[in-house]
């Protein structure tokens, strides 16, 4: 029987499996989809290779699994973000900052590299279920600004910062960028 390097055999399944996300998730950073396998995640974690498939299935599985960390993480941020602002534009304005500041720190790259995965149908019913978590707040926010149908707005508002998140993504400063896309969201296209 393989040592276990925790107190019980269900933290060190839980180390081992969080050894694997951390570790696919900075091969997927580093290489893209094309760099991540059961061998150089397995390597990156510094497990035997054979110990991926006691946690994941398949690749998709890791992919997945990535996938839903990076959402939580997500919204546990932009959730913490809201919890202390005034609803209204104030609370608009800490979620779309939130947004910006969190892709200029490197946290929206990972639905980048996953953008391009070809993951079954299924498993990419999941991540859609996930992603539509990630409305929740804003819809919330939408609703106490008075909008009227606040989640075909979310849609609308999620668009213009999917285009700030490009351009932050592409280099553009994030503070210059949160001005920008709140201005616009709040007052429209300049006249």
């Amino acid at each position: 029987m393989p040592k276990i390097s925790a107190p019980t055999v269900a933290e060190h399944r839980a180390a081992q499996r969080a050894a694997l996300l951390r570790a696919g998730e900075a091969v997927l950073l580093e290489s893209g989809l094309a760099g991540v396998s059961p061998r150089t995640v397995s390597e990156r974690a510094g497990l035997a290779r054979s110990s991926f498939y006691d946690y994941f299935a398949t690749k998709d599985d890791l992919l997945v699994a990535i996938a839903i960390a990076a959402i939580e993480q997500w919204d546990a941020e932009i959730e913490a973000a809201l919890s202390d602002v005034e609803p209204g534009a104030a609370q608009l304005r800490a979620f779309v900052d939130a947004t910006m500041t969190m892709t200029a720190d490197g946290k929206h790259a990972i639905a980048g590299a996953l953008r391009e995965a070809d993951l079954s149908p299924s498993r990419y019913e999941d991540l859609m279920t996930l992603h539509d978590v990630l409305l929740r707040p804003l819809v919330g926010v939408l609703t106490d600004l008075g909008i009227e149908r606040p989640e075909s707005a979310a849609m609308l508002v999620q668009g213009v910062l999917g285009a700030g998140i490009q351009l932050v993504s592409h280099g553009m400063d994030h503070r210059v960028v949160s001005d920008d896309v709140f201005r616009l969201l709040t007052k429209g296209l300049p006249g």
